[in-house]
């Protein structure tokens, strides 16, 4: 299991831009899986992101096209974006490996440690009110050890950003019951940024001491899981993004 993020690791690594930040993605060859891939996917979105979605690593559409969920799993994470709603454009998606591992094997502990100055750059830049983590793998990186089963849906504080963990969209592929659970978490992130707000989420603390992930202060869990009901007023929920 990978070691809880603690910062940037590769001395150098001061990319002032997402841009500067993929182009060092794209010429990485700091693991294995630069041999193996077709094109890095360092990520894609909203320079100024209310929500930062991260995944695993890239699959074989992603390898091809060097965007980050274009498969079926993509089309799906499109649709639930569309319950909130926004568009793909408002939020940032990228994933813990800018790699694809072959045949999507689960990524290697090094594998995930080669990528961490990156994800870490990314998050320093982009300033998220929330993360989204998208599977058991993203979680993990955040929250060691943590089940998805036990957490999905609950906001937790990361740093000065609120962590929403989600099942992987490919699990809602495989599962119509996976499915439903998404769609009802997926509708309870704008609670979350509201959350965000009140803790003065979006600055990401500059120190490189990780801290571990505490439910929200001030809310119960069980108030924190209450999102917004399905027919409230979108024009409020689009002002969050």
């Amino acid at each position: 299991m990978a070691t809880p993020p603690t910062g940037p690791e590769t001395p150098g690594l001061a990319d002032d831009s997402i841009e500067a930040v993929a182009a060092r993605v794209s010429a990485c060859t700091r693991c294995g899986l630069s041999a193996t891939r077709t094109n890095a996917v360092p990520g894609d979105g909203s320079r100024s992101p209310s929500i930062m979605f991260i995944g695993e690593g890239p699959g074989s559409n992603e390898d091809q096209q060097g965007l980050p969920f274009v498969g079926r799993a993509g089309q799906l994470l499109d649709s639930l974006l569309r319950l909130i709603p926004v568009e793909r454009s408002d939020v940032y998606i990228t994933n813990i490996v800018k790699c694809r591992p072959p045949d999507n094997r689960d990524p290697y502990p090094e594998e995930t440690a080669a990528c961490r100055p990156f994800l870490e750059r990314q998050i320093d830049l982009l300033r998220p009110r929330v993360i989204a983590t998208l599977g058991r793998h993203s979680l993990n990186y955040f929250l060691p050890g943590a089940r998805i089963g036990d957490v999905h849906g609950r906001p937790t504080r990361w740093r000065d950003i609120i962590l929403f963990p989600l099942y992987h969209p490919a699990a809602g592929l495989r599962s119509s019951t996976l499915r439903q659970t998404l769609e009802e978490d997926v509708r309870r992130l704008p609670e979350a940024i509201l959350r965000s707000l009140s803790l003065g989420a979006g600055a990401v603390t500059t120190d490189t001491t990780a801290r571990a992930a505490t439910p929200v202060q001030g809310a119960p869990a069980s108030d924190l899981s209450t999102g917004p009901e399905p027919g409230e007023d979108q024009d409020r929920q689009r002002r969050l993004f």
